[in-house]
């Protein structure tokens, strides 16, 4: 499996929208700092400082800092093997 890790900051009240990735994508996220929101598909998901989401990411989500502070999140993102 190919593996990326990012850092994102999100200002207050900030949105971050993604698109859905390729089929068996999956997405660990922790937050480190702040109060988000994980909307994956239909489902919202609160989240605080120290608290952690694992979800499969080949559906629309996005990342929304519902607190007056910045948010900062560690994100590893799986993608399935490419079958050639």
């Amino acid at each position: 499996r190919r593996v990326e890790f990012y850092e994102l900051k999100l200002a207050p009240k900030g949105v971050e929208k993604a698109d859905a990735h390729a089929p068996g994508t999956v997405e660990n996220l922790v937050v480190s700092k702040g109060s988000v929101d994980i909307v994956v598909g239909d489902a919202t998901h609160a989240l605080q400082a120290g608290d952690a989401i694992v979800f499969d990411a080949d559906v629309k989500h996005e990342y929304r800092n519902v607190g007056a502070t910045e948010a900062v999140m560690f994100l590893v993102m799986t993608y399935a093997e490419e079958v050639g």
